[in-house]
């Protein structure tokens, strides 16, 4: 399915092929540098890494069974179907009707060109408009002003932080239905 196209981007749903790109982006040092998760140093934690994130991609992003996805992702390509980044939807809480939301823009020739804001402007408005959720919220690190600066544009509102592993602060921000100028 084609969620949005115009002369720039393509905002698509997710495909096997996908695992590749997402499975790069999950070990590039510098997309991931405001992340406190561990990259994998050797090539034995490679192979793990590796071998973790193809069963939770079978298991949890393209499992056949759709009640069972732990993820939503719309993949952004550019208009010959190279891979950009993507937006995803995570942690689904059904009885709260809220998820959490991460973006990755893993091509870096298109860093700082207005491609996330633009995919995730309509992915919150297709996420509104279109699925059983009334509260989005993202956790990034305090030294992620990227990330902090760009959901900020978007009117999430800092509704949290908290401190992990002693001394990684994480910020909390959040954006209802409800807020959304009809």
């Amino acid at each position: 399915m084609i969620y949005y196209k115009d002369e720039k981007i393509i905002i698509r749903d997710i495909c096997s092929e996908d695992a590749i790109n997402l499975f790069i982006c999950r070990i590039d040092r510098e997309i991931n540098l405001h992340d406190p998760r561990p990259l994998p140093h050797t090539s034995k934690e490679l192979l793990a890494e590796c071998r973790d994130y193809c069963n939770t991609f079978d298991k949890e992003v393209m499992n056949e069974v759709i009640e069972e996805r732990k993820y939503k992702y719309f993949i952004i390509t550019n208009n010959t179907g190279d891979f950009i980044g993507f937006v995803n939807l995570f942690g689904i809480d059904k009885a709260k009707k809220q998820g959490e939301m991460g973006i990755i823009i893993g091509d870096k020739r298109y860093w700082r060109r207005g491609v996330a804001y633009t995919a995730l402007k309509l992915v919150i408005k297709y996420i509104f408009e279109n699925m059983d959720i009334d509260r989005i919220y993202i956790e990034t690190g305090e030294t992620n002003e990227p990330a902090l600066k760009l959901f900020d544009k978007l009117d999430f509102k800092q509704c949290g932080e908290y401190i992990e592993d002693e001394n990684f602060r994480f910020i909390v921000m959040e954006k209802c239905r409800s807020e959304l100028i009809v």
